[in-house]
């Protein structure tokens, strides 16, 4: 198994236990790191991402349908269909 394959799995795991005990994320990290990341893509289901590290799997999936990145840049019009 890849590591990123088992962080595909791992993530909804980590994600059902935040909603379960409705953890924040001050719980779960020390308040040492003051870099923020600002969403540069998001799509029509409120998916974000900020563009540093691993694409997430929406945003690869739209790509291997045919979006662009550009579909999914903040303050491009949601819903808009590529070219």
């Amino acid at each position: 198994m890849t590591e990123a394959s088992a962080a595909e799995e791992i993530i909804p795991l980590i994600k059902q236990a935040i909603a379960r005990f409705g953890l924040e994320p001050e719980d779960l990290f020390d308040g040492d790191n003051t870099e923020t990341t600002t969403a540069l893509y998001r799509d029509a289901n409120g998916n974000t991402w900020g563009g540093r590290g691993r694409r997430p799997t929406w945003l690869s999936e739209a790509l291997a349908l045919g979006k662009t990145l550009e579909d999914f840049q903040v303050g491009a019009a949601l819903g808009k269909t590529s070219k």
